[in-house]
């Protein structure tokens, strides 16, 4: 198996003791997380063994780039919550700010480390990517044996490649995934968290002293760093002390309200099984699905931990209770996520840095999408005078998070529905303002929901008026989000618009004034956006642009497994939770 990869060991001379380090990025947990219970072996092998848990704030990862006040905030909670965790058996989070391949060595140095663990980083993010290799570099150099596990999918994706026969075999369908992962084996039960017990042997008096009260985890999103090399005023988000007053984000981070959370869906065993994601509601006013995925972005949480959690659950459901099945099950939406990070990888191993752009992306048709910076500035502040569209995008911006059909209706809204502008703009807005927020599964969705790869039936459109008043018909959701329109009448609470003067001043509001006028005419637009993509694929066809085809068939018609479902199924199937 591949499940520990990068393995470089040298003898160590300097020391007759092994001091470990295990550094953290994603994988924020104690429970199922084998790099660290390797580097706890590791230290436990010597007499006077160490093991340092270490945390870089690392403004420039993934995680922190392009990060909202919410994200920060739920950054810190999970930091807090893995300190405290550490310290229940023994150990502590020692915390630093800055670059890893600058930070980390001044701590081998000091500590005088013999080996480091990690969790690696299959999908090639760049900028991880580009890190990674410089610190094992690094650890050759000064002589610490390194070795990283793969455990933020439930197989490796390496594993998952070699099954497919090689790179260029890998299935770009969920249908074939799951045939792959059909021939992927018993998943692995999850690791137990390390106990007091285990540190005992290792735990040092002297080493607890002499580093009390330093190197401490963040207690604010503020004390957490910017983007190295860009200067404060052109990071997006850009927020202070003042955005971090008052949040209210859709859950609170740490490991310990990850296992709640899990175990609090999970009691609902009946609704685990017959769990189907195109069924649950985007304008209930709280969460219809799980709410986990922000703890499996930043690894709360293990996909084999999740895995087996969703197996126990239908396994106490009634015989009689309806029963599910992937691609629309709770199972499901765990194979979407490791399929998604698959291709990542993949798309990285064509290409250096590809996912989650177009240009150079084997997955993504090129699409000429137009430039109108007012078009996105009122797309994500929630200012296009479509209310169920800037309910969404108020949502967001508030709690961190939007239902997996709100996503659509505002992804589709801003490139092949209404706008034209790419798809590359909002998932970086995305990235910036989902507390789940995730390399592999944000750009897999933009691309989706964009026409540019994996779903190609864009005439299939989301309307932003009609597609919720069914399941809302009060707009009791956008009342909530858009208070400007909190007393419209429900037959105008889509359309606002359309409300006479008379209405408008009964219900306190003018549009135009109070609430904006629809940014385009959505009739229209969405007809011509359609002929754009019609023109756009044929030009594809010809070879205007060459991405991977996933659907090879006669006509350049997409074969069944890339099409979406057939019209009773009347949404297409994606992977938030």
């Amino acid at each position: 198996s591949s499940a520990a990869l990068s393995i470089m060991s040298n003898t160590n001379t300097k020391n007759t003791k092994n001091v470990a380090m295990h550094w953290f990025r994603k994988g924020l947990r104690l429970q199922d997380n084998p790099a660290l219970l390797h580097a706890l072996e590791t230290a436990k092998k010597t007499e006077g063994g160490r093991l340092y848990p270490v945390y870089v704030m690392d403004g420039d990862c993934y995680q922190l780039k392009h990060c909202s006040a919410l994200k920060a905030n739920f950054l810190v909670e999970c930091l807090i919550d893995l300190d405290k965790s550490l310290k229940d058996v023994g150990s502590r989070l020692y915390v630093v700010s800055g670059d890893p391949t600058k930070e980390l060595p001044a701590l081998w140095e000091n500590w005088d480390v013999t080996h480091l663990t990690f969790e690696a980083d299959e999908t090639g993010e760049p900028y991880a990517k580009a890190r990674d290799e410089s610190v094992m570099n690094l650890c050759n150099e000064k002589d610490i044996e390194v070795k990283s596990f793969c455990s933020e999918t439930i197989f490796s994706l390496e594993d998952y490649v070699k099954k497919s026969g090689n790179l260029a075999k890998v299935p770009a369908t969920m249908g074939k995934f799951q045939g792959i992962f059909g021939k992927m084996g018993k998943v692995p039960n999850p690791l137990n968290a390390p106990t007091k017990e285990d540190f005992k042997p290792i735990i040092d008096k002297e080493q607890t002293r002499e580093t009390k009260g330093k190197m401490l985890p963040p207690k604010r999103a503020t004390d957490l760093p910017w983007p190295r090399d860009t200067p404060k005023a052109d990071v997006t988000p850009n927020w202070g002390p003042k955005d971090c007053k008052n949040l209210t984000p859709i859950t609170r981070g740490g490991e310990s309200k990850a296992q709640e959370s899990l175990s609090k869906s999970m009691a609902k065993a009946t609704w685990v099984a017959g769990f189907e994601k195109p069924k649950t509601s985007c304008t209930s006013l709280t969460p219809s699905t799980t709410s986990i995925s922000p703890y499996m972005s930043v690894g709360c949480l293990s996909p084999r931990t999740v895995w087996h959690a969703i197996s126990d659950a239908v396994a106490q459901a009634p015989a009689s209770a309806p029963k599910s099945k992937p691609p629309v099950s709770l199972h499901g939406q765990m194979l979407w996520r490791d399929f998604n990070n698959l291709i990542a990888h993949s798309a990285n191993q064509d290409n250096p840095g590809s996912w989650g752009k177009m240009e150079g992306n084997k997955y993504c048709r090129e699409i000429p999408w137009s430039e109108n910076e007012r078009f996105l500035t009122a797309w994500k502040n929630g200012e296009t005078g479509y209310p169920w569209i800037d309910a969404c995008m108020k949502q967001l911006e508030t709690e961190g998070w939007i239902h997996h059909l709100g996503r659509h209706a505002v992804a589709c809204f801003l490139t092949r529905g209404d706008l034209w502008q790419s798809w590359e703009k909002g998932a970086l807005h995305f990235e910036g303002q989902l507390l789940d927020a995730d390399y592999a599964l944000n750009g897999f969705n933009w691309l989706w929901l964009s026409c540019s790869g994996f779903f190609y039936q864009y005439f299939r459109c989301y309307s932003p008026i009609a597609f919720q008043k069914k399941n809302d018909p009060h707009g009791h959701y956008i009342r909530k989000w858009v208070p400007a329109l909190k007393n419209i009448p429900a037959k105008y609470i889509y359309e606002p618009w359309k409300a006479p003067a008379s209405v408008q001043k009964t219900a306190g509001v003018k549009i135009g004034k109070d609430y904006p006028l629809p940014i385009v005419d959505h009739a229209i637009e969405s007809k011509e956006n359609m002929s754009r993509m019609k023109d756009a694929y044929l030009a594809y066809k010809t070879g205007g642009s060459k991405p991977a085809s996933t659907n090879k068939k006669k006509k350049g018609r997409p074969s069944k497994e890339a099409a979406p479902p057939k019209k009773k199924r009347k949404v297409q199937q994606t992977i938030k939770f």
